[in-house]
């Protein structure tokens, strides 16, 4: 018989998450119970805990990158059994709307995310979701490698709808998680110069040692002089992954004429862009969010297959420690990428 409660971390403030007793959750139609292994941070779970997302409240159990193992399934489901191994694909939509029938299940008008409203994310013994959420586990796989699907399916995403034609040079802007498997994915596809931008030198180590033909440490030096620079005027393409004003001017900048310009991060609503010098200059603009299941999909194989692994710079914890691995991830990451978290 399933527990009344079970343990969870809990987001209680601005900088703090603690772990607490709380009610398991209930299995409704069409739902499966997991019993999660390893949940990883997320950078949108690092800007909730910092207070800075009004849609993550405290009281709520942050996290959506997870592994688990089937503990029940609902009557209604089929084709899942208790002990078969998954990975979770967080993003949940109606299966109706106009953007599901199309195929965009991103841009669902009812999208629910774990650890995100009222929704409780994967930093919990046990979660309730849709089982038509779950993947199978590949075998062979440590945990550590197939949390990795997730943060991956957004980069084979805007891969597809942004670069369904390969630029022949690229920059990055922000070698964390997102801006260092955007690097690996582009050597994987072959795209032949790819610079890095950061202002972590530790992580622009990472950049160098996935094969950054050239990496530039924001701070020391101008971003875009340097870029436009090596890259003889501009690449031609910029990813842009802090979603501040800062970055997203440099990614102007960085940009060639006629180049493309990917806005992936998410830190500000806000930001003047210099549109008379874009628009004279025809550099398109792309915007993405997250992913629909076929880039999960792509994202699983890519990881099942080894071809991109960043167990060297991941560091895994018991959930207990959340708060100092939180606070290390978010105030001094150096060179970690992935902090996961072993939950059960």
């Amino acid at each position: 018989m399933l527990c009344a409660s079970v343990k969870a971390l809990v987001y209680t403030g601005p900088g703090r998450v603690e772990i607490q007793d709380v009610a398991a959750p209930t299995v409704g139609p069409g739902d499966a119970l997991l019993g999660i292994e390893v949940a990883a941070i997320c950078g949108s779970d690092i800007h909730g805990f910092l207070g800075h997302s009004e849609r993550r409240q405290p009281g709520l159990i942050l996290g959506h990158e997870a592994i688990g193992t089937i503990q029940e399934v609902h009557p209604s489901v089929v084709g899942w059994k208790p002990g078969q191994r998954v990975v979770v694909n967080p993003l949940s939509t109606c299966g109706v709307c106009a953007a599901c029938l199309a195929g965009r299940q991103n841009l669902c008008e009812r999208w629910k995310v774990l650890g995100l409203d009222r929704v409780h994310g994967t930093y919990a013994e046990l979660v309730a979701l849709p089982a038509s959420c779950l993947y199978p586990f590949p075998e062979g796989l440590s945990e550590q490698e197939a949390v990795l699907t997730e943060p991956l399916a957004n980069v084979v995403h805007y891969f597809r709808t942004a670069m369904s034609e390969l630029p022949e040079s690229l920059t990055i802007l922000g070698a964390g998680p997102i801006g260092i498997l955007t690097l690996a994915l582009a050597k994987l596809r072959g795209i032949a110069r790819v610079c890095v931008v950061d202002t972590n030198e530790g992580r622009l180590e990472v950049a160098r040692q996935l094969r950054a033909d050239a990496i530039v440490m924001s701070g020391r030096e101008d971003p875009v002089a340097a870029v436009r620079k090596w890259s003889d005027g501009g690449t031609e393409m910029v990813v842009e992954t802090a979603g501040i004003t800062a970055t997203r001017r440099q990614a102007v900048g960085c940009c060639r004429r006629g180049g493309r310009l990917v806005f992936v991060g998410l830190g500000e609503n806000d930001s003047p862009l210099p549109w008379i010098e874009m628009i004279r200059d025809e550099k398109s603009v792309f915007t993405t969010f997250a992913y629909a299941p076929r880039d999960f999909v792509a994202a699983l194989r890519i990881v099942a297959s080894r071809q991109i692994d960043l167990r060297p710079w991941t560091e895994t914890r018991p959930l207990e420690d959340g708060q100092a691995g939180f606070e290390k991830i978010t105030y001094a990451p150096g060179s970690t990428l992935k902090m996961v978290f072993e939950v059960s």
